[in-house]
């Protein structure tokens, strides 16, 4: 028993020795820590992979490369380690998220050289998957501004910074627009909009806000509820009322209150009102997602419209409220966002403003108007636009003609709209022998109706002296 007590101190000193010794072989040697690789750099990006190369170690055994999500984490989203090659190629990635890259070279017995990063000038550089290396505060666009009038915005978006509209056609997506940047005051919603509304051909994910406060900010969000992707919030404003011309003006209308229809100009979604009780009175669309089935309230496509004075069970109160009183017209006037469609296929039309009752006698008038070639894809459907003085026009309750063949045109001016391609364009005429009884109209050239020229798109008319 003795001789076992003393043996015991014996054998514990052993043990203590022997871990001391085997502390100090497996402690990583710090000698290569200088030895680290130079030139890393990226060599490639594509859409979805990042690859980084650098310059061989002398000695090294191999190399291990790292991506992380910010320039000081310790904790990497991809670790690879390479024993032949100067280069790894990471594949798989999200283009929305951001990238740093490290390399560092190992040595025999577990001997590492520091971390060497990619860098751009002298800090990490930041990197992205189809950008390659940008800016700190560089941003992926998702949702850019189209076209601003005093009571439209018309948006596109795109989560894949535009550069794969093809896959995202097919999304269901959600929009919304506030009036605070906090997103706690919402102006209008559509949710879970299906994705046939949207050109298949040309592929632009498009909406038109119509309605809208002149001169003020609005705030959009997106989410693509197929991707469950949700964008920043992005804010817009409409453009100011159109400034006070020189002169007396003696009527103007700019079809602000014109709310419904897709927007064929800009190619864009929009939404209507497709039943007649919808039709029976003016009324905007508002608040969280409004789709209203008995009154046909529902996102439209770009080629979604209805005669303003008669079309689909169309009431003088809803002609009324678009703005429209003691107006007239021949022929398709169909409402579209902020903006009035002139003509139809093989079909020409005429859009009679009031009687111009408030001249004292024959006066010469200057007539100034926004005017734009009515499209489908590249194939135009417009030339002329005549600007005419009327006599003797009357109508019925709802504002069409009865009497177009009677109709005296006391003077005319043709105007050409070619160059107001894609958008609109001004345009101005003075015309003579103005009286308190005249009418201004404006219309299609009739003369063009077979060869299908006749529509056009109309805007912010004014009329002075």
């Amino acid at each position: 028993m003795k001789n076992i007590l003393l043996y015991l101190p014996l054998l514990l000193l052993t043990l203590v020795a022997s871990s001391c010794d085997y502390d100090r072989e497996t402690e990583i040697s710090t000698a290569h820590e200088n030895h680290f690789p130079a030139n890393v750099e990226l060599l490639e990006y594509t859409p979805n992979s990042i690859t980084v190369a650098w310059d061989f170690v002398e000695g090294a055994t191999s190399y291990t490369v790292q991506l992380l999500n910010t320039a000081d984490s310790d904790y990497p989203l991809v670790t690879y380690t390479t024993t032949d090659e100067d280069y790894y190629q990471f594949t798989g990635l999200s283009r929305r998220e951001n990238y740093y890259a490290r390399v560092r070279a190992n040595f025999p017995y577990s001997a590492v050289s520091r971390w060497s990063y990619l860098m751009d000038g002298e800090q990490s550089a930041r990197i992205m998957t189809a950008y390659g290396i940008v800016d700190p505060d560089f941003e992926i666009t998702e949702v850019k501004l189209i076209a601003s009038s005093s009571s439209t915005l018309t948006i596109a978006w795109s989560f894949t910074d535009f550069m794969e509209l093809e896959s995202e056609i097919s999304n269901i997506c959600t929009l919304e627009l506030f009036n605070d940047e906090a997103c706690t005051d919402l102006y209008i919603s559509w949710e879970e909009i299906p994705a046939n509304l949207f050109n298949t051909t040309t592929r632009p994910l498009r909406f038109t806000f119509s309605g809208l406060d002149s001169n003020k900010d609005y705030f959009v969000r997106i989410t693509d509820v197929s991707s469950d992707l949700q964008s920043r919030v992005y804010k817009f404003a409409t453009a100011a009322d159109a400034p006070a011309v020189g002169g007396n003006v003696i009527l103007s209308q700019d079809f602000s209150n014109f709310i419904h229809g897709g927007d064929i100009l800009y190619n864009a979604a929009g939404y209507t009102r497709g039943a007649g009780p919808g039709r029976a009175i003016w009324e905007k669309a508002v608040g969280k997602n409004p789709v209203d089935p008995a009154n046909g309230q529902a996102t439209c496509n770009t080629s979604t419209e209805f005669n303003v004075f008669d079309g689909g069970n169309v009431s003088v109160a809803y002609t009324e409220g678009a703005g429209m009183k003691d107006w007239g017209k021949h022929g398709n006037t169909s409402t579209r966002p902020g903006y009035i469609k002139m003509g139809g296929s093989k079909a020409g039309a005429t859009l009679y403003t009031p009687e111009l009752s408030s001249l004292t006698g024959a006066t010469t008038l200057k007539v100034r108007f926004r005017a734009a070639m009515y499209k489908e894809g590249d194939t135009s459907y417009c030339e002329d636009v005549l600007v005419q003085v009327v006599e003797g026009a009357t109508f019925n309750e709802k504002g069409a003609i009865t009497n177009q063949s009677s109709v005296t045109v006391s003077s005319e001016k043709r105007v050409s709209i070619l160059d107001a391609d894609g958008d609109f364009a001004t345009f101005e005429v003075e015309l003579n022998g103005v009286t308190p009884t005249s009418r201004i109209a404006f219309a299609s050239d009739y003369a063009k109706a077979s060869a299908n020229k006749t529509r056009f798109l109309l805007d912010d008319i004014v009329i002075m002296k």
